[in-house]
């Protein structure tokens, strides 16, 4: 399907307004100011619905109207006495202790981690090995297609100095 196709009772990647100022369902046709809850209806979420009808993530499932009471009620409340005791109540310093002192009594499970760091190992073994792209350099590829060598050279000097013999390290890969 693709952009502006009729899609079931709605236009694809378009939400339709109707006569009420309400969203128009693309599912079923009904008119809603709020269609992120109505969608369950249908069995879907509000990332599948807007997926399905090629609505962008960001797309807003609530009426222009409904959006702009929501707003009007949020500015309202900044500066009333509730306000005033959600600010005095708020300490960004105690939260962050509470977060550091409930990680330590519950850190993340050893295995958890393990099985990360497992994943990481097994996904960069199996990689192909990339090779310096210097002519002669034997040297595994760090950045820019060049081995850190030629890296550094290029990035101190402006050039990779190719005619400059690269040391053997002891121990080090060689390109066979």
């Amino acid at each position: 399907m693709e952009y502006g196709d009729a899609d079931s009772y709605g236009i694809y990647g378009q939400l339709t307004t109707g006569n009420d100022g309400g969203l128009i369902c693309h599912e079923c046709g009904q008119e809603r100011a709020f269609l992120g809850r109505h969608v369950r209806v249908h069995g879907l979420t509000a990332a599948t619905y807007r997926e399905r009808h090629g609505l962008g993530r960001s797309t807003p499932l609530a009426s222009e109207d409904l959006r702009g009471r929501l707003g009007e009620k949020a500015t309202a409340r900044v500066g009333s006495p509730a306000w005033g005791r959600f600010e005095a109540a708020r300490d960004t310093d105690a939260a962050r202790q509470e977060s550091v002192r409930v990680w330590r009594e519950e850190p993340p499970r050893p295995q958890t981690r393990h099985a990360r760091a497992a994943k990481a190992v097994s996904v960069s073994r199996s990689r192909k090995p990339r090779w310096c792209g210097v002519d002669g350099c034997g040297r595994r590829h760090v950045a820019d297609g060049l081995c850190r060598t030629h890296y550094e050279r290029r990035k101190r000097k402006g050039d990779v100095q190719a005619d400059i013999p690269v040391r053997a390290r002891k121990g080090g890969p060689q390109r066979s």
